[in-house]
């Protein structure tokens, strides 16, 4: 009887060892995965930028044919203008981020944490601009 008890008392007390606080190497990793997910989150909106780019430039394009009123060119121009920065902002940082493989744990942790920022930025960037531009190409596309 004890063995069946020691048998079940095995895996529970395990478990509990398991669940103890995280170690500095799983708090780095953790962060480190959180500041990527982001990045591949925004990354994936790239393509997003493009199409709209290459739609709104293609609607300026008619409209400087036509001779269309300067107001409406010059949105359209602050539009594209807003997604090249966006695209520029992730491009950007991509070229700066490094992995903190070489730092000490707490010089990781505070990089990882100043990129979880800049990151968590170049997406706000990043969403706002597209979500402009796909409004103003909404409006264009009602209009034809």
């Amino acid at each position: 009887m004890k063995k069946y008890l020691i048998l079940l008392a095995l895996p529970l007390v395990l478990f509990s060892a398991c669940q103890g606080g995280s170690s500095p190497e799983t708090e780095k990793t953790e962060l480190e995965a959180k500041v990527l997910h982001i990045h591949d989150e925004a990354m994936a909106r790239m393509g997003e930028i493009l199409k709209l780019r290459r739609s709104l430039r293609s609607v300026r394009d008619t409209l400087q044919a036509q001779q269309a009123d300067t107001a409406s060119l010059r949105v359209l121009e602050q539009e594209i203008s807003g997604l090249e920065q966006a695209d520029e902002a992730m491009r950007q940082w991509m070229r700066a981020y490094s992995s903190p493989d070489t730092l000490q744990h707490e010089q990781a942790m505070q990089y990882l944490q100043t990129e979880l920022k800049k990151i968590e930025r170049v997406q706000t960037i990043m969403d706002s601009t597209i979500s402009a531009a796909q409004e103003t190409a909404k409006k264009y596309e009602q209009e034809k």
